[in-house]
């Protein structure tokens, strides 16, 4: 019961977070399925001590465990978001000083002529 209440309030939490688009939703659905794992628990207990005796551990070693795996494999997957987000920023940081680059050529072409001519006119008695 008292993880049924417990998936709940953090379901309720992702939803609130979602709503002030501070997740987006790759991050609420993943998170969600979380919250939703965390009820079932509750539920599946009952299912976990079979389980638990079959594989030689206690059930609460078995909820845990299965508890890590999820956090684990929640963990790799924001860690492939945040290398790619580096990778973006890396290209957008390229292309930036790229077209800085570019706009001094620009400018310093353009300015070129006119301080060319400007010099010459003055060099004329």
């Amino acid at each position: 019961m008292a993880l049924g209440v417990l998936g709940l309030a953090f379901a309720l939490i992702i939803v609130v977070l979602a709503r002030q688009r501070l997740l987006s939703l790759r991050y609420t659905i993943g998170w969600f399925f979380v919250a939703v794992t965390i009820g079932g628990a509750g539920a599946l207990a009952g299912l976990a001590r079979p389980l638990a005796r079959d594989l030689g551990v206690r059930p609460l070693e078995l909820l845990l465990g299965i508890s890590l795996v999820i956090l684990l494999l929640i963990a790799v997957q924001l860690s492939i978001s945040a290398s790619g987000q580096v990778e973006m920023i890396r290209d957008i940081a390229e292309a930036s000083a790229l077209a800085d680059e570019r706009l001094r050529r620009l400018e310093a072409e353009r300015s070129e002529p006119t301080n060319a001519r400007a010099s010459r006119g003055r060099s004329r008695p």
